[in-house]
């Protein structure tokens, strides 16, 4: 959950240092997605200053639309935050990701076409 909410946080900040002020968030986190939309932090306690960061980012001068989607929707950004994990390094650089990813959005694509 930290993961998730750290991501939302920071494409948020991200957002808005490039100057984007009209932003849809999705995340394909359940538990991510209602501890932002609700408000709640009684319930993650051991993440509560994310979620406040959180809140704070959403109050400021925007509009912000955080959206919960399907995890199969999520499958390139899934597939790059594992692979830094496994490469232990913050950042992923796309271009060194193209083939790999190419396979994952085939995937993708190929189990859509099955399910057809």
């Amino acid at each position: 959950l930290r993961g998730e909410l750290f991501a939302i946080w920071r494409g948020l900040t991200l957002a808005w240092e490039c100057g984007c002020r009209d932003v849809t968030c999705e995340t394909d986190s359940l538990h991510a997605f209602l501890a932002a939309q609700l408000h709640s932090k009684s319930e993650h306690t051991a993440d509560v200053d994310l979620i406040v960061k959180i809140h704070e980012v959403l109050q400021w001068n925007w509009s912000v639309e955080l959206v919960l989607i399907q995890r199969t929707a999520n499958v390139a950004a899934d597939f790059l935050a594992k692979s830094a994990v496994e490469k232990g390094i913050d950042y992923v650089e796309l271009l060194e990701q193209l083939n790999s990813m190419h396979n994952v959005l085939q995937g993708v694509h190929h189990s859509s076409s099955l399910k057809s």
